[in-house]
């Protein structure tokens, strides 16, 4: 095999490896989960910038799990995946920070009386 041939499969199994990975990221709903420690850092008052810290941390450490050891081998795989787990993390904690403020803000209007509960009893 020549160094051109194994060029191309090594980037196309970086390629497969970084969207399967990002199909299990996407699919463990991530930043629904984190959403609730958005809420909760909000509600310690924890500087944006911090909280946005914290819950990219979690983000991160449950991706890095997500990652197949089949690839540890084949570094161009592994480093497309870390790519992939670096952006992913920030998507999901900038997602996980807006739908945390959401339901603060739901929860504050109700309380407030500017909104009522639901039948159901569930907000968001």
């Amino acid at each position: 095999m020549t160094s051109d041939t194994r060029g191309t499969a090594g980037s196309s199994r970086a390629g497969v490896a970084s969207k399967e990975l990002r199909g299990r990221i996407r699919r463990i709903h991530l930043e629904e989960s984190l959403a609730m420690m958005a809420c909760d850092l909000c509600m310690d008052e924890v500087p944006v910038e911090e909280a946005f810290r914290k819950i990219q941390d979690k983000a991160l450490e449950k991706m890095v799990s997500l990652l197949d050891a089949g690839i540890l081998g084949d570094s161009a795989a592994v480093r497309s995946c870390l790519e992939v787990v670096a952006k992913e993390s920030e998507r999901v904690a900038l997602e996980a920070l807006e739908k945390g403020s959401a339901m603060l803000e739901e929860g504050l209007a109700i309380l407030d009386g500017q909104l009522e509960l639901p039948d159901s009893g569930y907000v968001n």
